[in-house]
């Protein structure tokens, strides 16, 4: 050992010179040059510091015989192989130990690996980094940035494996997080949901079966082969294009008070799931309690979802509701279709005024206004079928959800009536990273990057690293878990 200590204390010096001599030259070239051969000779002089750490740590002395466990493992040989770093792979020999009397058979212990909290063959921090690349970029653009400032990258079926391990660590480490310190004194809580995606049976069997192409042929014309085979039928009214799941997001943050009015968003989280709306809400009541939820004010804002309102009376019923503005304004220039052209004036001047109507309280005013043109318009005539309709959804969405339209009161006290954190929750979550072109999803892979997308987008990153890192040794999947398909039902089946 001390003699590999040696070689690997020469090979720094000799990295340290090279990278040396490449700055202490003299000869012109451009800075572009120098630059990329440096960052290559540095990263061959980290690859050289790290051999000699594990030289160091595998020199260390260590008993023949030891427990582990409730197993007990006798030191019998060594064993080579590549470990993965951020510096690139470099060669690792150290001992390796079997089961007492198991003489060379029977499952191995790596005593070094364990103690140094290696991840089957990889570095926990170059895990992690290539899996907060996964979650912010396509899996194949995430290794080419990845190799493009490390100058190597793992194999695509290594950085499945990768995600869907600490994708697995994501939700129990958001769960096990206590109350954020200096939080504000009103908790806010929003809902909102969107489809991201996911492959059908009928496309998952198709990309397993085996590819019928003839070799003689040229890519392009193959290309050209596979699109002919795997025609799409068109889609009929209702069908929906991406086979999507809806994934629910929850946001919530506090608002504090200042002597220039209320300061906000404080310490914004976010969760969310494909499950369900139940699942959520229950995930969610448990985060609003640590967030002080049943002490402290809790305003609740989500649009117009009946299940939403549901679960929110079931889960989390001591909260004050707020349907969001722009979903209101947004039936209400609907409605005005009912008096005006789309786009004209006359619509403006409706809308501005009902507007005005919803900020001091008066909802009573608006149904009856709306109830007055229902009576007032015939029901034949030209255009009057969608009008009286049009009417009819503005005045039950308006009696339905009245009494969660306090904006006077809620402006009064300098309360948020809109949802545009959960607005921006979804956008960021699963539209950025989960509906990107031609992206289908298995359920359980989106799952996880829709967990660990939720510890990025909080902020959480580094301390989730450090959940990782200290945890006992993380060991990747065997195999990157398998598709789980998913079939959208058409509209107008569930309809039926």
């Amino acid at each position: 050992m001390q003699r590999s200590i040696g070689s690997a204390r020469a090979e720094v010096q000799r990295a340290f010179e090279r990278a040396l001599n490449l700055a202490d030259s003299d000869r012109p070239q451009r800075f572009w040059n120098f630059e990329r051969d440096l960052w290559t000779r540095l990263l061959s002089l980290g690859r050289a510091l790290v051999s000699l750490f594990l030289a160091h740590q595998v020199a260390r002395p260590r008993d023949v015989e030891y427990a582990h466990g409730e197993r007990h493992f006798v030191l019998d040989g060594e064993r080579t192989s590549q470990l993965g770093t951020r510096f690139g792979k470099v060669s690792f020999l150290r001992p390796i130990a079997r089961r007492r009397g198991a003489a060379g058979r029977g499952p191995a212990d790596l005593p070094v690996d364990r103690e140094l909290g290696l991840c089957s063959g990889f570095s926990v921090g170059l895990v992690m980094a290539v899996t907060r690349l996964c979650a912010q970029l396509a899996f194949g653009q995430a290794r080419g940035t990845f190799r493009y400032f490390h100058e190597w990258a793992p194999s695509s079926r290594a950085v499945l494996r990768m995600v869907d391990t600490v994708g697995d660590q994501a939700r129990p480490f958001i769960e096990q997080l206590p109350g954020p310190l200096g939080d504000g004194d009103v908790l806010v809580i929003e809902v909102d949901a969107r489809g991201a995606p996911m492959i059908s049976p009928a496309e998952h069997q198709r990309r397993r079966a085996p590819r019928k192409t003839s070799r003689r042929s040229t890519k392009r014309h193959r290309r050209r082969q596979l699109r002919r085979a795997r025609t799409k039928p068109r889609r009929n009214p209702g069908d929906k294009s991406k086979n999507a799941k809806g994934a629910f997001v929850a946001v919530l943050y506090t608002l504090r008070r200042t002597p220039n009015g209320r300061e906000g968003p404080i310490n914004k989280r976010l969760i969310a799931t494909f499950e369900s709306h139940e699942a959520l809400f229950i995930w969610l009541q448990r985060e609003a309690i640590k967030r002080g939820y049943g002490i402290k004010p809790c305003l609740f804002l989500a649009d117009g979802s009946d299940h939403i309102w549901r679960f929110q009376e079931q889960y989390l019923p001591l909260a004050e509701t707020c349907i969001d503005w722009f979903h209101v304004i947004e039936k209400m220039w609907d409605a005005g279709q009912a008096f005006h052209r789309p786009g004209s004036q006359g619509i403006r001047l409706w809308v501005g005024r009902i507007k005005k109507l919803l900020r001091n309280g008066r909802v009573r005013t608006i149904i009856r206004e709306l109830t007055a043109a229902l009576r007032d318009t015939p029901k034949t005539g030209p255009g009057n079928k969608g009008k009286r309709k049009r009417l009819s959804d503005a005045i039950n969405y308006l009696t339905e959800h009245r009494h969660r339209m306090r904006y006077h009161h809620l402006r009064a006290n300098d309360l948020v009536i809109g949802t545009g954190a959960a607005e921006g929750a979804v956008r960021n979550l699963i539209e950025l990273r989960l509906d990107g072109p031609g992206m289908r999803w298995g359920r359980d892979r989106a799952e996880r990057v829709l967990h660990l997308r939720c510890i990025l987008v909080s902020g959480l990153w580094d301390e989730f690293s450090a959940h990782v890192a200290n945890a006992p040794a993380l060991k990747l999947r065997p195999s990157p878990m398998p598709a789980v398909p998913h079939d959208a039902t058409s509209r107008l089946k569930e309809a039926a």
